[in-house]
């Protein structure tokens, strides 16, 4: 059952720009009032050909770039059904709200970003997909009356950094894929938190229908959250320990050769296997807030 719509509630919202944050942008519309949108268009993808040309010298890594890109159009198209289904409406894809003002930013520390929010004096700012805020886009939680909260399509305090749940199959942790709303704080993903909840997962899954429902199930819990942490429903579970930082710095620079790698794990066994054994490995883990 539907939760009941609020528009008393002004959320702004700063994002990425893609199909799963335009379908986050259209539920906060229908369920509050969206003041605005700062999106995300990033120079350095556009800016970043010879990089890529530079990376792909080695022939192997240049042979295992293509191979994987060839298996990600056909696993991506295995889970286009999923996809529709969750996401579609009327056969149509997910698009930003009409009437509803869009700031386009290279960075969201911009001051142009900094400026729309104190422009839509909004009660919560909602956060995916974006870089790292920092000073003085943080300092403006201060002023805001119900703070910053952050979509985090991994399981904290267990993974915390870039494409979470894929590099958490990689090392084997099927239990650690989920998602996760906690407040902004000046570190990355660490922030206090309000809910958690692990990813459903299918014997028969490639990382492609994993990576949909992680969208899925955490866009339903943000705009949840919203009301809640309005409410003064919202838990607020300060991290009980640092987990796993998935960085270039910690050593995991993603290429599309992982999503094969994963996938191939997955094809192998990994999910049915946890999914024969899970309350044992389910044992090491704590939720907090619960599911939808």
């Amino acid at each position: 059952m539907a939760e009941p719509a609020d528009k008393n509630i002004r959320v702004l919202l700063l994002c990425c720009d893609g199909l799963f944050q335009r379908d986050l942008a259209r539920a906060l519309h229908e369920r509050y009032h969206l003041t605005g949108i700062v999106k995300l268009v990033d120079p350095a993808v556009r800016g970043s050909l010879m990089q890529r040309f530079r990376r792909y010298l080695n022939p192997i890594r240049a042979i295992r770039h293509v191979l994987a890109r060839a298996h990600q159009r056909g696993a991506h198209r295995a889970a286009f059904p999923l996809l529709a289904e969750l996401f579609y409406r009327d056969g149509e894809s997910p698009a930003y709200p009409t009437g509803v003002p869009v700031l386009e930013v290279a960075n969201i520390n911009d001051a142009a970003a900094v400026d729309s929010v104190r422009e839509h004096s909004p009660d919560i700012v909602c956060v995916n997909g974006t870089n790292l805020l920092r000073k003085p886009m943080l300092d403006l939680a201060a002023g805001i009356p119900h703070g910053i909260i952050n979509l985090h399509t991994g399981l904290s305090p267990y993974t915390r950094g870039g494409n979470c749940n894929l590099y958490a199959l990689r090392d084997g942790h099927p239990e650690w894929v989920g998602v996760t709303v906690h407040y902004i704080d000046p570190g990355i993903d660490s922030g206090e938190l309000i809910r958690t909840a692990q990813v459903p997962m299918h014997a028969d899954d490639l990382f492609d229908h994993i990576d949909v429902r992680t969208f899925r199930l955490g866009n339903d819990l943000l705009v949840d959250s919203v009301a809640e942490v309005v409410g003064g429903r919202a838990m607020r579970i300060r991290q009980w320990e640092p987990g796993k930082l998935y960085l270039k710095r910690t050593g995991y620079v993603y290429e599309p050769w992982h999503w094969y790698q994963v996938n191939r794990m997955l094809r192998g066994g990994l999910v049915r296997r946890y999914l024969a054994h899970r309350a044992e490995a389910d044992a090491a883990v704590r939720l907090v807030g619960g599911g939808p």
